[in-house]
């Protein structure tokens, strides 16, 4: 059995590489926190208007009105999930993309 010394460093490194796994998949997604915030209030309003015809038209619409560079956005959004407007709006949240967490293992409460 571990000892306590064991277990709190063995959290450290579990901490250290969920923030860096975290910090990796931000770095892929081209917007800051406000901006993310802003495009997925966009889709899910054109989504909501228009339905979902299962590709990034509203994504690429409010991508290309703020002059983000549309490919890097896909990549960024496909990383969590955001393969056309329904999924962005489904998948993506603005915690998960800039605030690391951790995973609770299986049969575990919080």
């Amino acid at each position: 059995m571990a000892s306590k010394d064991q277990k709190a460093h063995q959290k450290q490194l579990k901490d250290e590489y969920l923030r860096a796994q975290q910090a990796a998949s931000a770095s892929r997604m081209p917007l800051d926190a406000e901006q993310l915030q802003q495009l997925l209030e966009h889709v899910d309003a054109a989504v909501l208007a228009a339905g979902c015809d299962h590709g990034l038209r509203a994504t690429e619409a409010w991508a290309h009105a703020h002059r983000i560079d549309v490919e890097r956005l896909r990549e960024g959004l496909e990383e969590y999930g955001g393969f056309c407007d329904c999924e962005v709006v489904m998948n993506v949240y603005v915690e998960d993309v800039f605030t690391a967490r951790r995973q609770q293992a299986p049969g575990t409460r919080r």
